[in-house]
């Protein structure tokens, strides 16, 4: 879908640009999500295998510049010109790290580096 809106000059609004807060980071290692996220593709079947690299690499390059694995997620798809992420927040915590990813730019190779390692997940 997103080479199509970029085929065609569109922006794509990413809603739930989180999956869930599956790539927060505080569903790894097997922890398992309550309510009706636990439904969604992130958390089933080889949904927590798929995203483990991912939030892995998001972890990695965040702590380069002291960000969550969220901020560095946002980040990524705000470098994207072709992408308006609307993250959700559940409360005032959660919307204050999601404005953490407007005050730092990830360099070219790392912005490279996700759209490889998310390739596989996204598909």
């Amino acid at each position: 879908m997103l080479d199509a809106c970029r085929e065609l000059g569109i922006t794509l609004i990413a809603y739930q640009p989180l999956a869930s807060g599956a790539l927060t980071g505080k569903y790894a290692g097997g922890v398992k999500p309550k309510g009706l996220r636990r439904f969604t593709a992130s958390f089933r079947g080889k949904g927590p295998q798929a995203t483990a690299p991912v939030v892995a690499l998001l972890r990695e390059i965040g702590e380069r510049y002291a960000k969550t694995p969220a901020q560095v997620a946002l980040r990524w798809l705000i470098e994207n010109d072709s992408v308006l992420p609307i993250p959700g927040a559940k409360n005032g915590a959660q919307a204050a790290d999601n404005a953490g990813a407007l005050l730092f730019a990830l360099t070219p190779d790392e912005i490279e580096t996700l759209n490889k390692t998310t390739l596989a997940w996204r598909t």
